[in-house]
């Protein structure tokens, strides 16, 4: 009725309150509308990768690819020139050249510096004594070859390239050679089997049956 009062309950009252109090809700967004799907026109192209275009839609050009890359040419003004001969020796004020700047070096002495072929044999340093344990290599260069021939080249060991202690290695090459002879003829190797000879750079002595 219109007369009629209304009344709340006793608890009421302060849930009244606190709805007045709390704070106004956030506001709602709309939801958002999805685009609508264009359609994609369909073309009979084959299913090849498409050719990258430009935004005028010009195709670009692509480098072609080879099994090598293409070096430019080299002009022949990079390639340095060498020279037909040395340089000029320089000069300076008040020193003279040298009379012998121009000559041509000397010929190097023609060594042999190959390995040796043979069996080879330890000695004693600076000495013609065989070092020990070498009758087990003699004893087999002879069972190979009980005649021989025998080819037998001491060594010296000469410490320099002067003429003195090349002449003195060529001696102890020798007396090496004599050594290992001796010890050949110990053991009834013929004489006329053996061949020595003394050289003045390398180590010990070397037997073979080739010269």
């Amino acid at each position: 009725a219109a007369g009629k009062a209304t009344t709340l309950p006793d608890n009421a009252a302060g849930a009244v309150m606190d709805a007045a109090d709390a704070p106004p809700p956030p506001p709602t967004l709309p939801n958002p509308v999805a685009p609508k799907p264009t359609a994609t026109p369909t073309t009979n192209s084959s299913p090849k990768a498409a050719t990258p275009q430009t935004a005028t839609g010009a195709e670009l050009a692509m480098p072609e690819v080879g099994e090598k890359a293409q070096k430019p040419p080299v002009p022949e003004s990079a390639i340095p020139q060498i020279p037909e001969g040395p340089p000029e020796p320089p000069t300076f004020p008040g020193f003279s050249t040298p009379s012998d700047a121009h000559l041509i070096s000397g010929p190097t002495p023609d060594y042999d510096l190959s390995d040796p072929k043979g069996t080879a044999l330890h000695f004693v340093p600076q000495s013609d004594q065989l070092s020990s344990g070498q009758d087990a290599t003699l004893n087999k260069i002879i069972s190979q070859a009980p005649k021989g021939p025998f080819y037998i080249r001491g060594f010296g060991n000469a410490p320099s390239l002067s003429t003195q202690d090349q002449a003195d290695a060529v001696q102890l090459g020798l007396l090496r050679a004599q050594r290992v002879a001796k010890a050949l003829l110990s053991r009834n190797v013929p004489a006329t089997a053996i061949h020595i000879r003394g050289d003045a750079f390398g180590t010990g002595a070397r037997v073979a049956t080739t010269p």
